[in-house]
């Protein structure tokens, strides 16, 4: 606990899914974590259940398509917690279309949650970092972000191009006490997994998986490099077999993390 007492950590896409349970990890850990989403009762939900078992939650209700809010978002945490030590850029956003049939709106929007939010993020809170030579930024990608995966074009790209704002932000800090992950889960167990067709629940990783990677990385020594890629893949196949009725048909979009 010791790494992240008293420590400032800002969630996003922390109302669900991989980032309800990082948020919670990361409470758990002694950080006080300030929590951003757009859904206002979810985001409530998961802050609440961080102050029952004693932790320190603050929930900001965020647009990450918006300038103004992602701003907001980071005057609140200075306001309220302080600056920020850890920055999880968890919301993804997805498409289920091929390239042909991608509208230009799907790619703005794509783009703005999985590549922009996380660059406006990181640019605001690198200064404060590189000032007392300490923290730390994961960002949620996929097993998309090192490979194709058919029909999903806009989103695949954006998780390419978010795997290289990680490595641009490691490399230009190696000397100011910051490290920089991407985390490149496969199929996880969360509302965007279920819409795949012909998936496997049952063999997806779980979100406690990837929560224990992200745990496991902020305990690394200060001397120790991993990465920034992190590739996070199931043993069993995820495509093998699935129990009728599991997987949810495709219906060209894929619910977003919020």
């Amino acid at each position: 606990m010791a790494v992240l007492a008293g420590r400032v950590a800002v969630v996003t896409g922390a109302s669900v899914g991989i980032g309800a349970g990082l948020a919670a990890m990361l409470a758990a850990e002694g950080a006080t974590v300030v929590l951003a989403a757009r859904r206002e009762t979810e985001l409530a939900r998961v802050a609440d259940g961080i102050r029952q078992r004693g932790g320190v939650a603050i929930p900001v209700l965020t647009d990450l398509t918006s300038d103004e809010s992602i701003a907001g978002l980071l005057a609140t945490a200075q306001a309220q917690a302080g600056p920020v030590d850890v920055l999880v850029n968890n919301a993804g956003y997805a498409v289920w279309k091929p390239l042909e049939k991608t509208a230009p709106a799907e790619w703005d929007r794509t783009f703005a949650v999985n590549v922009r939010a996380a660059a406006c993020l990181s640019t605001g809170v690198l200064p404060g970092m590189q000032a007392r030579r300490f923290g730390r930024i994961i960002n949620i990608a996929s097993e998309a972000g090192v490979a194709i995966v058919p029909g999903l074009a806009a989103y695949c790209v954006s998780k390419h191009a978010l795997v290289a704002l990680t490595e641009v932000i490691q490399d230009g800090n190696h000397d100011n006490g910051i490290k920089a992950w991407v985390i490149c889960p496969g199929f996880v167990d969360t509302a965007m997994g279920y819409v795949v067709p012909g998936a496997n629940p049952a063999s997806f990783l779980t979100v406690e998986e990837v929560v224990d990677m992200a745990r496991y990385l902020l305990h690394t020594g200060d001397n120790v490099k991993l990465g920034p890629q992190i590739l996070l893949r199931t043993m069993r196949n995820p495509w093998g077999a699935s129990t009728p009725g599991t997987v949810m048909a495709a219906t060209g979009q894929v619910p977003n993390v919020p």
